[in-house]
């Protein structure tokens, strides 16, 4: 049976690069939108579902990355409908937890 969760953070649709690491692996991807809980990341490929990810990306109310993990809670696969024209495919990542410091600077960068 599939876990069914309702996210209570809003949504902002923001493009940054974001370094996610898998399993000793990493990419680079684009944000498309973002939340304390999570975001979408556009990337070259997906991760399976469940998969535990390191991110870092920079967000201009911050001189220091921020660095979270988080898990895949859902995929856009190659050829999908939901899939960008530049053909790649997405992850959409829920955070595991933030620092105090990183929340009051996406805070503040929500409101740019």
């Amino acid at each position: 049976m599939a876990e069914h969760f309702r996210r209570i953070d809003p949504r902002y649709d923001r493009e940054l690069n974001v370094d996610v690491s898998f399993d000793g692996q990493s990419q680079t991807g684009r944000s498309l939108n973002l939340s304390l809980g999570g975001m979408f990341v556009e990337c070259v490929r997906t991760l399976p579902i469940g998969a535990a990810v390191a991110l870092r990306f920079k967000v201009p109310t911050q001189p220091e990355p921020i660095e979270v993990t988080g898990d895949v809670r859902w995929i856009v696969p190659a050829g999908s409908s939901l899939g960008s024209s530049s053909g790649q495919v997405g992850i959409g990542v829920r955070f595991q937890g933030l620092r105090a410091r990183d929340v009051w600077a996406l805070n503040r960068f929500f409101l740019t």
